[in-house]
């Protein structure tokens, strides 16, 4: 019989990794039912100081397809919630020390600062969609960015989608405002009726309002709101 703690060979254990969704404040309580990436049940939160990593166990260090899906739809939800700082899809670390040393520690002020900046705000992402390959028109772009900055706390282009008959906005905007924002589309709507379908995804996690290089490589297939 093996000797209690040994090993035998072939069947070498690995502890859990873990995967890194985002930055959140550290008074976040994770929701039992919270489903991301990994086994169910394993979604926490590391707390240093003012700032928590959102993590789940993962035994694996290499993404799958339904990855990318998993991680933007647990940011999207906790998003509308509370801010978060999106980090990359396929982000794990290999335990909660290289978290705390890695992550947390030498970076809580940049992390506490733009939690603060987002708190109570989220992105939401517009699309205007021309018919028959049509390419986008300035002016119509810059009728859109002038409806929106009256409700807006920051606006960007987003990114591309890969057709050439769509342009995107992303609009960093107060939660509680959704529904000015609505009704400026729906004001540019009514007006576009048979030449432009526009289009509101959202609230989304700030993948356009957090720095380049951490931003979480969302996807373009977003569900409109409401």
């Amino acid at each position: 019989m093996p000797v209690p703690g040994e090993q035998s060979q072939g069947a070498r254990l690995r502890a859990p990794a873990l995967y890194v969704y985002g930055i959140v404040p550290a008074d976040v309580e994770v929701d039992e039912h919270a489903q991301g990436v990994g086994e169910p049940g394993t979604m926490r939160v590391i707390r240093h100081r003012e700032i928590a990593a959102l993590v789940s166990e993962t035994d694996r260090t290499t993404p799958r397809p339904a990855d990318g899906a998993a991680h933007e739809d647990l940011l999207d939800a906790v998003a509308a919630e509370v801010p978060v700082f999106p980090l990359p899809c396929g982000t794990v670390v290999p335990d909660r020390a290289a978290i705390l040393d890695d992550l947390l520690k030498p970076r809580h002020d940049e992390f506490a600062h733009t939690l603060r900046e987002l708190e109570g705000r989220a992105e939401y992402l517009v699309e205007l969609r021309y018919p028959a390959q049509e390419r986008p028109r300035e002016p119509d772009v810059r009728a859109l960015v002038e409806a929106l900055t009256p409700v807006s706390v920051r606006l960007s282009p987003g990114r591309p989608t890969g057709r050439r008959d769509t342009a995107r906005l992303a609009v960093l905007a107060e939660t509680r405002r959704a529904g000015e924002l609505e009704s400026a589309l729906d004001t540019l709507a009514e007006g576009w009726a048979g030449r432009i379908e526009l289009r509101l995804f959202g609230p989304l996690a700030p993948y356009d309002f957090t720095p380049s290089d951490h931003q979480a490589d969302h996807k373009s297939d977003h569900k409109p709101s409401g």
